[in-house]
């Protein structure tokens, strides 16, 4: 599995995958395409564009998608990996947030796409990576423990007042 920078040259796979995302899955948000608020090329153009600050909504933070593709080259999983964190994120999001499609659980990909992510935001030079979680997401609790980490309580969502548990992960070295 490798991780794949979202560009608009798009994975075998990823048009269906987004579609099964929907509107979320398991505590991470849908898509513009998935809701059907975007077609797939007005998607993969705000993907690109999310990595710009100067692009990047108020309120929001720059972001770098990537598609989690399998060894056979079809989109596997998506991961959102967040360069820093605002207050909103502290508390709900963090820096990491990833997906793997229903047909592709239970692999292995979770796990690795974190490893990779965390791997890159070292490289930026983050000290220590918040990854949240709904708290009855055993799956994906289970990959960020095996991740290394530690729990930090839990936070709301602002709007929706969603309860997450938060962990962070020490990347210093």
């Amino acid at each position: 599995m490798r991780l794949e920078r979202a560009s608009q040259q798009a994975p075998r796979g990823l048009e269906q995958m987004l579609r099964e995302l929907g509107a979320g899955d398991g505590g991470f948000g849908g898509t513009s395409f998935g809701r059907g608020e975007a077609d797939l090329a007005e998607f993969l153009r705000a993907c690109a564009d999310g990595e710009d600050a100067a692009k990047v909504a108020p309120g929001f933070v720059p972001q770098t998608i990537y598609w989690m593709v399998d060894d056979a080259g079809d989109a596997v999983g998506m991961l959102r990996l967040r360069h820093h964190l605002n207050d909103h994120l502290l508390q709900h999001g963090g820096h990491v947030g990833y997906y793997v499609r229903p047909g592709a659980r239970g692999k292995g990909y979770a796990k690795q796409a974190l490893r990779m992510a965390l791997e890159r935001l070292r490289a930026m030079g983050v000290p220590r990576a918040l990854v949240t979680v709904d708290p009855t997401n055993a799956p994906s609790i289970r990959v960020i423990l095996a991740n290394g980490g530690r729990a930090d309580g839990q936070g709301r969502h602002p709007q929706t007042d969603h309860v997450v548990n938060r962990y962070w992960i020490e990347l210093s070295v």
